[in-house]
């Protein structure tokens, strides 16, 4: 595996974290849970960035080692499925989404912003399951272990990094709420995307 497949993996996981649904809400989330002195936004973002790759960790052995010990067609349409479930979910029941946000609601400190970054697939799924979705299936057709492995680490990686940013530059950071007036719209076109490309992928393999 070259750096490129890697800093493409890490773009790929920082696009997922700043889309219209995820990045508007950082700013409002730290100051909520960590408050709104600099010096606790900015530890606050790296506690939830921690979460964020101890649980992308656990993605990326998970993936891994499935690629390694189960058939990878098998693989592949299960996950397909569970994908495809919960992209149906998040565009008209809505019953996963609350599990995770029910636990952490009302939750402040760095216990809340750690699990909240080891739970933020599922909690933002609209809006990151796309871009996660994809990278984990071409990951499932890389050989080796180790290059499964290092491409879901470079995905968390870059997936946490706009939380720092927006810990560091919390101000800016407000004036994207603007821009999530339009996040629903753009959810549900992304994700009715992915849910058929992931279709088509299932046919022609």
């Amino acid at each position: 595996m070259d750096l490129f497949q890697i800093a493409f993996a890490f773009s790929i996981g920082f696009g997922s974290a700043a889309t219209p649904c995820v990045l508007p809400l950082v700013p409002g989330y730290l100051a909520f849970v960590f408050g709104s002195e600099r010096f606790d936004l900015v530890k606050g973002s790296l506690v939830v960035y921690s979460g964020i790759m101890v649980g992308g960790t656990f993605m990326a052995t998970l993936i891994g080692l499935a690629g390694e010990f189960v058939d990878g067609r098998w693989f592949l349409c299960a996950s397909a499925a569970i994908i495809s479930f919960i992209i149906i979910d998040s565009i008209f029941t809505h019953r996963l989404r609350p599990i995770p946000v029910g636990i952490l609601i009302r939750r402040k400190g760095s216990i809340a912003g750690f699990l909240f970054g080891m739970l933020i697939t599922f909690i933002a799924s609209p809006c990151i399951l796309p871009l996660l979705a994809a990278l984990s299936i071409y990951a499932l057709t890389v050989d080796e272990l180790a290059s499964r492995f290092a491409l879901l680490i470079a995905y968390a990686a870059g997936l946490g990094l706009p939380f720092v940013i927006m810990g560091a530059f919390a101000g800016a950071g407000k004036r994207l709420i603007k821009i999530s007036r339009w996040s629903r719209i753009v959810q549900i076109i992304v994700l009715l995307a992915t849910l058929t490309w992931i279709l088509w992928s299932l046919l022609a393999a």
